[in-house]
């Protein structure tokens, strides 16, 4: 999308293209993006983690995606501040824990203080770290269960892809047939 300049010429100066950026509000955070390779070799959903901002331009125009170089350095002060909380420590690649419908909204805020982001971390949770949380040891094993209930049907979703990509294929080949029979049968009667 091409950006236009919509305020008077005579303030914008070539040297310092970011004038009036330190006004405008804007928020970093560790959003989740899906990974759609990973989710059709495992059969589940899986997400990988990326920094993103929130550009507030106005209440009805608000830019939501991923951290660019170029937002760094738009604000560095808003960026430096935001990695210093360490809310920007990205988790693992998998299947998040808020996507996962037996966890509530509070065990999934009470593990993510325990560095556990996704599914798979969460099957593979140390036991001591176990059992500091309330129901963790349940959930752990229905995680875990979950994992391995995935991994299994992965042959099943790819080949359902498979099937599904060559029932399109066949779908184009009839229609072209039938345009090519069409085209045949008007030559015919002339």
């Amino acid at each position: 999308m091409l950006q236009t300049f919509d305020s008077d010429i005579s303030h914008f100066d070539p040297r310092n293209p970011y004038q009036g950026d330190e006004k405008l509000p804007v928020q970093f955070y560790m959003g989740a993006v899906p990974d759609d390779a990973a989710t059709a070799r495992e059969g589940r959903p899986i997400y990988r983690d990326v920094e993103c901002i929130k550009i507030f331009n106005s209440k009805d125009n608000v830019i939501d995606r991923p951290v660019r170089d170029t937002d760094k350095k738009r604000w560095p002060g808003a960026y430096n501040a935001w990695k210093a909380t360490g809310d920007g420590e990205p988790g693992a690649v998998g299947t998040r824990l808020e996507h996962w419908p037996l966890m509530t909204r509070s065990q999934v805020e009470e593990f993510k203080f325990f560095k556990v982001f996704t599914l798979e971390q969460l099957a593979e949770l140390p036991d001591s770290t176990v059992q500091k949380i309330v129901g963790a040891v349940k959930l752990k094993q229905m995680a875990k269960l979950a994992v391995e209930a995935a991994k299994g049907e992965a042959p099943f979703r790819a080949l359902q892809a498979e099937i599904e990509k060559r029932d399109g294929t066949i779908a184009e080949l009839a229609a072209e047939v039938k345009r090519l029979t069409k085209m045949v049968e008007e030559k015919l009667k002339v």
